[in-house]
């Protein structure tokens, strides 16, 4: 009875401490000259018209509404009820924040903000891998990217014990060794403060990301020698190309295209399903003009649309994981042989590499 007691006492005084901070937060709500018509975030599917009610409680005000940095609506001495209707088509997929701007009779300014994302129309497709030939990959190596180059294949791979093992090789897919000619072997590695991530090849350059260093290392394709370096801001985790521009993944659901003689932003997209977005996109490959993402943790590859980032597939690898994985860890690598048109994968520390059929 006394622990009823002082948790009522404590409750009670709980609540005299908040109270004047929730009625400050509802003065605040009912001294905004205008709001939206509705308390939670707003979410939409793309290509539908979404009908975005606005409340106005005081004359003589001005409205300016923002989606993103794009003004959508402006309105000089509002009526008590207006509705802006959104049409999705004119946004890709992702989240915005709806803000709008008041300046009120006295020429005061208010805000008042929400969430808005705008989803996939498509359901994702559900397709399935079928496993051809195998091959050796070194379990020592912590693969990060993967890809093709007239024929050859070319590995990156990650330090997580900070010991320099990060390197970048061309490699020799039925021995699963680096390629070495005479006294030379193509490949180089990073020292114990750089982790290696995703790597492309273009215009006869190896661009290689590395992780939280926000270096971009660029090699040359026949030498294997450093030419230059780029920085960027954030992390880098996969990296392909469309054969003109270089399509990077840090993480989250965001992708992003990059100029390859600059290394600066062209423009970003983020990844969506008809329920929301899709992070933690890791190791890219570009194949028949779609984006294959390895999401990380999972045994899933999404197939996603360079232009719009609407996910129309996710592959299912589990079958592959099960066989090929043996003592190490996630499901990390795709690589497409233009030359072949055949399509392999592996894992971070797997023993096999794997030539792969996809069942659409």
């Amino acid at each position: 009875m006394k622990k009823v007691i002082i948790w009522v006492l404590v409750l009670g005084l709980l609540v005299g401490f908040l109270a004047p901070f929730l009625n400050s937060s509802s003065d605040q709500n009912v001294s905004q000259p205008a709001t939206f018509g509705f308390k939670e975030n707003l979410a939409v599917t793309f290509g539908k018209t979404a009908a975005i009610p606005l409340k106005i409680k005081e004359n003589g005000i001005d409205l300016v509404l923002k989606i993103g940095d794009s003004v959508v609506l402006q309105v000089a001495n509002p009526k008590e009820k207006e509705i802006y209707f959104l049409e999705t088509q004119n946004f890709k997929p992702g989240a915005y924040l709806l803000d709008l701007q008041i300046k009120d009779a006295n020429g005061s300014l208010f805000n008042v903000q929400r969430n808005l994302r705008i989803l996939s129309d498509i359901k994702p497709e559900r397709w399935s891998l079928t496993l051809g030939a195998s091959f050796p990959h070194d379990t020592r190596n912590y693969t990060q990217g993967l890809t093709f180059w007239n024929g050859d294949l070319y590995e990156s791979t990650g330090d997580p014990n900070q010991d320099g093992s990060s390197m970048v090789a061309k490699m020799n897919l039925t021995t699963g060794q680096p390629i070495a000619q005479g006294e030379t072997t193509f490949k180089q590695h990073l020292d114990a403060t750089k982790f290696g991530e995703g790597i492309t090849i273009l215009n006869d350059e190896i661009f290689q990301l590395t992780w939280k260093n926000q270096q971009c290392f660029v090699y040359d394709l026949k030498s294997f020698q450093l030419k230059k370096e780029f920085s960027y801001a954030g992390e880098g985790w996969g990296l392909c190309t469309d054969g003109h521009q270089l399509i990077m993944s840090d993480g989250t659901e965001r992708i992003t295209f990059r100029d390859p003689k600059t290394f600066q932003t062209i423009r970003t997209i983020e990844i969506y399903t008809d329920q929301g977005p899709l992070p933690q996109l890791n190791e890219l490959e570009y194949i028949d003009g779609y984006i294959y993402a390895n999401i990380y943790g999972t045994n899933f590859v999404a197939v996603i649309e360079p232009v719009m980032g609407r996910v129309i597939a996710l592959i299912d690898a589990s079958n592959l994981v099960a066989v090929g994985k043996g003592n190490g860890e996630v499901l990390n690598g795709i690589a497409y042989n233009p030359k072949s048109g055949k399509t392999y994968m592996t894992g971070k520390y797997w023993p096999k590499l794997y030539e792969v059929g996809i069942i659409k």
